[in-house]
């Protein structure tokens, strides 16, 4: 797949994110998912961090635990990260 196919896949995960994201509400934290895909493994981990800042921002937070598990595919790596945003 080529470079702008994984960009393409990486903008419509952070749509999909952002669509089912709302505002942390004051005393609560909720946890969110972010993901990146790309053929070298750090480039995958940048994306989905990238995902992750952008989605807490998105929902007026800051992100207080995460958990990134990365695996290689056939086409390259996916990473997830698992993490909590809580109210600033």
């Amino acid at each position: 797949m080529s470079h702008k196919t994984y960009l393409a896949a990486a903008m419509i995960g952070i749509v999909a994110v952002l669509s089912f994201a709302g505002p942390v509400e004051a005393g609560t934290c909720q946890s969110v998912k972010a993901k990146g895909v790309a053929a070298k493994l750090a480039t995958a981990q940048a994306y989905a961090q990238a995902d992750l800042r952008q989605t807490a921002k998105s929902m007026g937070g800051k992100v207080t635990q995460t958990s990134t598990n990365c695996v290689p595919g056939p086409s390259g790596y996916r990473c997830k990260i698992d993490a909590v945003v809580c109210p600033k």
